[in-house]
């Protein structure tokens, strides 16, 4: 009798941790069950709703208290996290996740922050793909401020996510309006330190670009960073807050962590670059510009501008403008400035011109190998991805490197299977 009782008690406990073991196995592997969070009250602004695959978790409605989370088990401590304010960025950020998902395999969460009144084809459409999705109302800028830059701030909000997500220490913050190019899951390794960015190169002295924005998630720096939008000053945005309250503790990241599109339109070496520029190579200035009509009397050495660069995300700011070289490139011009000048000048001016052409070769050869070294490509010359068809690139830019139109063709030709073509038209 006692033997019999045993064993069913041994039966019992093996049924026990046989069932325990599948469930747990079963909530390590389930897609709809990668995340579980809070849903906190947020002063001054709306109360964020997290959703998760299409379910908007509301542990309060359980629990009965705004303070109780339940448990995110196996998950990675870090997280992706982009933001979205309207169709266009949340087309990039399906870009980028998708790279993030397929191309690099990523190990760490993805999360999502957008506006409360972003389309719902982009909310199911982020959590089909495993990423969290937090809407939060922007916090706003000062009442003088650029309306180009409204929704800035909302990727300041990544500094609060350890409130919802507790598991998470630490965060690499993108801006949508980029294409990642290289696996960045290294980057969490990198040492402890409140803030890791890379150098904003293109501009002078020493500042950080938020493009790109590694935060060690504490309520210490959350405390700050809140303080900072409480009372933000006119004209001052994500970029500015950063540097300002962050520039003596943070760590600087070479400029290849997020790398302007605009030396592949102007044919330009960036000066993070540490490669070796060939002998033949006299100077670091931009070689390339459209071609320009000369009339009879105009000097060859005659200096112009580019035309502007169209302006770049609210955490950035263009790089400065140069003079460029006007060159002739055909056979009819050529006959036309001839009557101009005498023989000796010409010929003088055609060997520099020829010397330029070499070097601008010698640029574009160099320029391929710059591009395999940068890990985030950021949109700020000519436009967004979004902004132009393809066959006008090349016509808007025909001297541009032959890669400026590639890096566009990447982004258009990932979005044409993720994102909802009634939503987004290429050339709006």
């Amino acid at each position: 009798m006692i033997s019999i009782t045993f064993s069913r008690r041994r039966i019992i406990l093996v049924s026990i941790v046989v069932v325990s073991f599948l469930w747990l196995y079963r909530l390590r592997n389930s897609d709809t069950l990668q995340h579980r969070f809070n849903e906190f009250s947020c002063p001054g602004y709306i109360t964020p709703s997290i959703k998760t695959n299409g379910t908007v978790n509301d542990p309060a409605a359980i629990h009965g208290s705004d303070h109780v989370v339940r448990p995110d088990y196996f998950l990675s401590e870090f997280a992706y996290v982009f933001y979205a304010t309207n169709v266009h960025y949340a087309c990039s950020v399906l870009v980028n996740i998708d790279r993030l998902n397929h191309r690099f395999n990523t190990a760490h969460r993805i999360i999502v922050l957008v506006k409360p009144d972003l389309l719902s084809y982009y909310l199911t459409a982020f959590t089909a793909r495993n990423a969290t999705v937090v809407p939060y109302e922007p916090p706003p800028l000062a009442d003088s401020s650029a309306s180009y830059y409204h929704d800035v701030l909302l990727k300041l909000v990544a500094f609060r996510l350890h409130h919802y997500i507790p598991s998470l220490k630490r965060v690499l913050v993108l801006d949508a309006d980029q294409i990642i190019l290289q696996s960045l899951d290294h980057v969490f390794s990198l040492p402890a330190v409140d803030i890791a960015a890379p150098r904003a190169y293109w501009q002078p002295g020493v500042a950080i670009t938020t493009a790109f924005l590694l935060v060690s998630l504490s309520d210490r720096l959350w405390d700050r960073m809140s303080a900072s939008l409480e009372t933000i000053g006119s004209d001052v945005y994500d970029m500015d807050l950063v540097n300002d309250l962050f520039n003596k503790t943070l760590l600087i990241l070479p400029g290849d962590y997020a790398t302007l599109n605009s030396h592949w339109e102007t044919n330009d070496i960036p000066v993070w670059w540490q490669g070796t520029i060939p002998d033949e190579v006299s100077t670091w200035q931009r070689q390339a510009t459209p071609t320009q009509d000369l009339s009879e009397t105009q000097d060859l050495s005659e200096t112009q501008d580019l035309p502007e660069i169209q302006e770049p995300s609210p955490s950035e700011q263009p790089p400065p403008q140069q003079s460029w070289h006007a060159t002739v490139r055909n056979g009819t011009t050529n006959q036309t400035v001839a009557s101009s000048v005498n023989p000796t000048a010409l010929k003088t001016r055609n060997l520099e011109r020829t010397r330029e052409e070499e070097e601008q070769e010698i640029y574009k050869a160099v320029l391929h190998e710059v591009y395999a070294d940068v890990k985030v490509l950021h949109f700020t010359a000519l436009g967004k991805p979004w902004a132009w068809h393809g066959a006008d690139i090349e016509n808007a830019r025909p001297f541009a490197h032959e890669l400026f139109k590639e890096q566009f063709w990447t982004w258009q030709n990932a979005s044409v299977s993720l994102c909802d073509a009634s939503l987004i038209n290429l050339g709006d």
